[in-house]
């Protein structure tokens, strides 16, 4: 390879990019999903199968979720700024296919349901060419004050921001 060419970047540190991407159908998002594209890289395969590890598979809803509120100002620093945090009280993976090095995955997550002081979020990730999903999960986040590390009410700006009027029916009364 020459010095003017370049190797394709299969992965780096963050191989997540929000996009705007059509979510096939039959995967079930609803229309203002938060959507990110990556590419599969080497680094998150499995060390004994050539396919993605599952812990890969949480990083990447991890990192899915963390786009998304960065999409909308409320990014982790700026959460922390105001002593406040999102902590995974509950991930629920489903595996569905495999994923391989090299494979464009499409990423969508979006809210479905808010109580008082947690949210729960679907995500799902899926193949770009084959239209097949590879993962699916339900996670459940607690909103938590950081100094005394208890759960919070969901303050009005977090509502906003993660524009939860798209499961508006799913919101508890006491949260509206």
């Amino acid at each position: 390879m020459n010095a003017q060419q370049k190797a394709p970047v299969l992965c780096d540190e963050d191989p997540m990019a929000p996009r705007t991407l059509p979510v096939p159908a039959a995967l079930g998002c609803p229309d203002g999903a938060f959507t990110a594209l990556l590419r599969v890289g080497s680094d998150g395969l499995s060390q004994t199968v050539a396919h993605v590890s599952n812990v890969t598979y949480l990083r990447w809803i991890d990192r899915l979720a963390e786009l998304h509120g960065e999409s909308h100002g409320c990014s982790r620093s700026a959460l922390a700024a105001r002593g406040v945090m999102w902590f995974v009280a509950r991930h629920e993976i489903d595996y569905t296919a495999e994923a391989h090095a090299g494979e464009e995955l499409g990423c969508a997550t979006w809210a479905v349901e808010l109580r008082r002081t947690s949210l729960m979020r679907r995500s799902v990730i899926w193949n770009i060419e084959s239209g097949v999903a590879v993962c699916s999960a339900i996670s459940r986040w607690a909103y938590v004050d950081l100094a005394t590390r208890r759960p919070v009410r969901i303050d009005p700006l977090q509502v906003t921001a993660l524009q939860l009027s798209a499961a508006r029916e799913a919101i508890a009364p006491e949260v509206r």
